[in-house]
C-alpha cells in the first residue's frame, strides 16, 4: 500500500479501521451514527460499512428507531468472522490457542519442547501452529503472539535473558517470524497475563490493575489507564528482584533477598525439605519421606489445603513476603486489581488469604480501600489469551492490510 499522506487508498484504510473500532466497541450501530460518530460523510460510511460486510466483520440484523425519516439498518459485529494466534511458553511446553476478536478462546492444544534450546521451543511451536490452524475454518489473522519467560526487549523481539532456560539474546521474533512466515509480536509472559486480564479477566470496567506470575519465578505485569505498562526497555515488572528481606539468601541476579528466592516454587520445594528434617508428624513426610526430593511446590500447597501444619507454616511464610511486595505496589500504583495467577497463583485461599492479611496490614489504607486482590480467572491460559491480545490489538491494521 501506498503510505504517502492524503493517498486514497490509506484514507480508505484509516477510516475503515475507524469505522471496525466503534463497531467493535458499540456492538451494534446504524449508518447515521457511524457518520455522526466519526465525521464522514454517509456516501463514505455507506461504502466503507460495505467492505465490514462483505468481510463479515459486520452482520445487518434489522432496523432501528425512527428519528423522523426511514428507520435505519442495523449493523451488529461478528466477533467470529476472525481468528488470532497466542502462544504462551511455560513448563517445556507451549500452550497454544486461537481466540476470536473478543479473545475468547476457539481451539487450543498443548505442545511439548523436547529440550531447552531455542531451536526445539522453536520448532516445537511451528508443529502446534500448524496442526491448531488445520483444525480451524475461518480466516487467521497473519500474525501470532508470544509470551515468554525471561527479560523480553520488546522492541528487538529478542529475550535479553531467562535463566530458567539459560538463554540470552535470544532473537526469538525473528526465529519464530522465520519458521512460521506470520508477523511476530513477543512480551513476557506476565506482561500478556495482564492483558488477557484486562480483555477477558473476571472483572470488566477497570483500567488500572496489576497480574502477578507465581511459578519457578515471580514477575508482574502492569496495566495503568488500559495500557500495558511497560518501562523504558521493556523490563517493568520484575517484581521478583525487588529486596524483601535485606541480607536473604543470595539470588542469581546478584542481590540478597529478592522476593523470588523467597516465594517462588523452588523457594517453597527447598525450604520443604529442608523443614522435614526437624518435623516427624507432617502428611510430607508420610508420602516424600524417603525421597525428599520428589517434593515439590505444588505438594506443598496440597499437603496445606489438607490442614497440615509444617505445609500451612511453609505457604504462609511465603505469603508474608509475597504480602510485602503486594502492599507496596498498592502504595506505588493504586491499582483497582491485584491478581495472583501462574502456576502456583491458582493454589486459592491457602495463599490469597494470608497474602490478603499482610497487604491489609501494610498497605496505606486510602490506595487500600480501592483494590481488590483475587485469583486468577483465566487459569493456565492466561499467557495465551494474553499473547493472542498483542495480535487483535492491531486486528484493524491486519484485516485489511493485503486490500
Amino acid at each position: 500500500m501506498n503510505s504517502q499522506p492524503g493517498h486514497p487508498e490509506l484514507l480508505r484504510a484509516i477510516n475503515r479501521a475507524q469505522l471496525f473500532k466503534i463497531l467493535k466497541s458499540a456492538r451494534v450501530v446504524s449508518r447515521p451514527y457511524l457518520a455522526q460518530e466519526t465525521g464522514l460523510s454517509r456516501a463514505t460510511v455507506a461504502v466503507l460499512t460495505n467492505d465490514l460486510l462483505s468481510s463479515g466483520l459486520a452482520e445487518e440484523v434489522g432496523l432501528g428507531a425512527s428519528t423522523g425519516g426511514r428507520p435505519p439498518v442495523l449493523l451488529q459485529f461478528n466477533p467470529d468472522s476472525a481468528y488470532a494466534l497466542g502462544a504462551h511458553m511455560y513448563d517445556s511446553q507451549w500452550g497454544i490457542i486461537i481466540t476470536n476478536l473478543d479473545a475468547k478462546i476457539v481451539q487450543r492444544l498443548d505442545v511439548h519442547i523436547p529440550d531447552q534450546s531455542p531451536d526445539a521451543a522453536v520448532e516445537a511451536l511451528k508443529a502446534g501452529v500448524e496442526e491448531i490452524c488445520s483444525s480451524v475454518g475461518g480466516r487467521i489473522l497473519p500474525a501470532i503472539g508470544l509470551g515468554t519467560p525471561g527479560l523480553v526487549d520488546m522492541r528487538s523481539g529478542s529475550i535479553k535473558t531467562a535463566a530458567d532456560l539459560g538463554w540470552v539474546d535470544v532473537p526469538i521474533r525473528d526465529l519464530v517470524h522465520e519458521a512460521l512466515g506470520l508477523e511476530t509480536i513477543v512480551a513476557n509472559r506476565s506482561k500478556v497475563s495482564a492483558l488477557a486480564e484486562f480483555w477477558y479477566g473476571a472483572i470488566s470496567s477497570i483500567s488500572n490493575l496489576i497480574y502477578i506470575s507465581l511459578g519457578t519465578g515471580v514477575a508482574a505485569g502492569i496495566i495503568l489507564k488500559g495500557r500495558l505498562y511497560v518501562g523504558a526497555n521493556s523490563s517493568a515488572g520484575e517484581l521478583g528482584h525487588t529486596t524483601v528481606l535485606p541480607d536473604g539468601p543470595v539470588c542469581p541476579c546478584g542481590n540478597r533477598g529478592c522476593l523470588q528466592q523467597l516465594v517462588s516454587g523452588p523457594a517453597i520445594a527447598n525450604r520443604a525439605r529442608l523443614r522435614l528434617r526437624e518435623n516427624s508428624r507432617t502428611l510430607l513426610r508420610d508420602r516424600f519421606g524417603a525421597h525428599p526430593e520428589l517434593i515439590g511446590a505444588l505438594e506443598v500447597f496440597q499437603a496445606a489445603e489438607e490442614g497440615d501444619d509444617l505445609a500451612r507454616e511453609i505457604i504462609e511464610e511465603a505469603a508474608t513476603y509475597l504480602g510485602i511486595a503486594v502492599a507496596n505496589l498498592v502504595n506505588l500504583y493504586n491499582p483497582e486489581l491485584i491478581v495472583l495467577g501462574g502456576p502456583l497463583g491458582q493454589a486459592g485461599h491457602v495463599l490469597l488469604d494470608p497474602v490478603q492479611k499482610e497487604v491489609e496490614r501494610r498497605a496505606m489504607a486510602y490506595p487500600l480501600s480501592a483494590v481488590q486482590i483475587m485469583t486468577s480467572s483465566l487459569g493456565i491460559d492466561a499467557g495465551a489469551i494474553g499473547a493472542s491480545v498483542l495480535v487483535l490489538q492491531r486486528a484493524e491494521e491486519l484485516l485489511f492490510q493485503d486490500d
